[in-house]
């Protein structure tokens, strides 16, 4: 049924705004832009190491009754050092949402795994963790 991550969506009332932020953030051009003459609607990147899509998508396309505020669903993106990361969406204008936590929290034995997460300027959570696990199948599937 599930077979992988493919897109994640953020919802964004300035689209040239989010647009510009993301595009610091990621380090790349969005590869997809529509419409292609004036404001854009939907932006698209592809990102990371299975090229997984970040979409900015302009809140008037949302569904009736969506939230406008953080809260839900937290989905996380690997980096390899979860301090430099999290001080770097803070310097761009996200704030806290969710400390740099251990996984489980203590008093449980450490695992490896590290969880933060922002609030990006444009209302959307940005999960970050660190995931022993993610580098363990990524070696496992990088060509020889």
């Amino acid at each position: 049924m599930l077979r992988g991550f493919c897109t994640i969506t953020y919802w964004a009332d300035d689209m040239p705004a989010a647009t510009r932020w993301y595009t610091e953030l990621l380090g790349v051009e969005p590869y997809f832009v529509r419409p292609v003459d004036g404001p854009p609607a939907y932006v698209e990147f592809r990102i990371g190491d299975y090229q997984a899509e970040l979409g900015l998508l302009d809140r008037r396309f949302a569904p009736g009754g969506a939230a406008t505020t953080p809260g839900g669903v937290v989905m996380n993106w690997h980096v390899d050092d979860i301090e430099a990361a999290f001080s770097r969406l803070l310097s761009m204008g996200a704030t806290e949402y969710q400390p740099i936590t251990p996984m489980p929290p203590p008093p449980e034995p450490e695992s490896g795994f590290v969880i933060a997460s922002v609030v990006d300027p444009f209302g959307n959570i940005l999960g970050i963790m660190y995931n022993p696990h993610y580098l363990e199948i990524l070696e496992r599937t990088a060509p020889a």
